[in-house]
Order: C-alpha cells, then sequence, then structure tokens
C-alpha cells in the first residue's frame, strides 16, 4: 500500500502561489459552487453536488492565509462572526439536527469554512460523515440552487 504524504509544493500553497481560492474570489459562480453572498470578511458559496442540503462553503476574502491562527483579533473575530451568522442562516431555514464548522485546509490551504447541515437521514447520524458520502455525482438542478443560495442570501440579510 502506498503511503500518502503532503505534496512537494506543499509550503508554496500554504504560502498562496497559484493559490485557486484567492483567484476565484470575486470571480462568482463556479464549476464546484454557486456564488450565495459577499460578507465582511467571507464570501458564502453553495456546493453544487451537496446530498447535504445548504452545505456551504465560507471564504476568507482578505490576504492569504492557511490558518485562522494568521488572523489578527479583529479579522478572526469577523471571519467567525461570518461563519456563524451562515451556521444560523442554515439552520433557520433547514432546521438540521446538528451543524458541523469544519475548517480543513488540507487540500487547498486558504482560510476556508465547511458549514454542513446535518439531518436526520443524512449518511452518517450521530457521527462523523466521510468526506465522499457528502457528494452526490451530479449536481442538484441548476433552478434548485439558484433557489436555495437566494434563500440563504436572504437569510443573511440584517
Amino acid at each position: 500500500m502506498a503511503s500518502k504524504a503532503w505534496p512537494d509544493d506543499w509550503e508554496r500553497r500554504k504560502e498562496g502561489k497559484d493559490c485557486v481560492l484567492c483567484a476565484s474570489l470575486g470571480g462568482g459562480d463556479d464549476d464546484h459552487t454557486l456564488a450565495v453572498a459577499e460578507l465582511p470578511f467571507s464570501e458564502v458559496r453553495l456546493e453544487r453536488r451537496s446530498r447535504l442540503l445548504g452545505y456551504c462553503i465560507v471564504v476568507w476574502k482578505g490576504r492569504h492565509v492557511a490558518e485562522p491562527t494568521e488572523l489578527d483579533p479583529d479579522d478572526a473575530t469577523g471571519y467567525w462572526h461570518d461563519v456563524v451568522e451562515v451556521a444560523r442562516a442554515l439552520e433557520s431555514l433547514h432546521h438540521p439536527v446538528k451543524m458541523n464548522l469544519m475548517t480543513l485546509g488540507n487540500a487547498v490551504p486558504h482560510l476556508h469554512t465547511h458549514v454542513v447541515p446535518r439531518y436526520l437521514d443524512d449518511p452518517a447520524p450521530a457521527g462523523p460523515i466521510a468526506w465522499e458520502a457528502m457528494f452526490s455525482d451530479e449536481p442538484a438542478a441548476p433552478d434548485a440552487l439558484r433557489r436555495q443560495a437566494a434563500a440563504i442570501r436572504d437569510a443573511l440579510k440584517p
């Protein structure tokens, strides 16, 4: 069995060299997500292929950082406020039984948090969910995704 290792260019990625998230900021929809909203410290995106209704990604929009520990206290407070507001919006819209907030960056080391609503009938009730189990092979219907994004955007308004 082959062992896994960090990519050879890991340090460059952490420094923001050729960062796909930095490049995508302000770019709107892409192959993986729909743009939902721009918040004071982040952009909110809706995952196209999620099996879990409302799964969003909150992406830090300031200078490139790989870890939340790289933010100054005011930026950290602002970023986490944005993440919590997205979670609250999803709770109010979809009433999940649990909300998972996953700040990983193991593949793309740009600060972002997966806001993942968990439901009674999800693929791993009451336990950690495998990455692969969160996604379907095909994206949701474009009209359904646009309606979801609009509802989340509306729920985020003060």
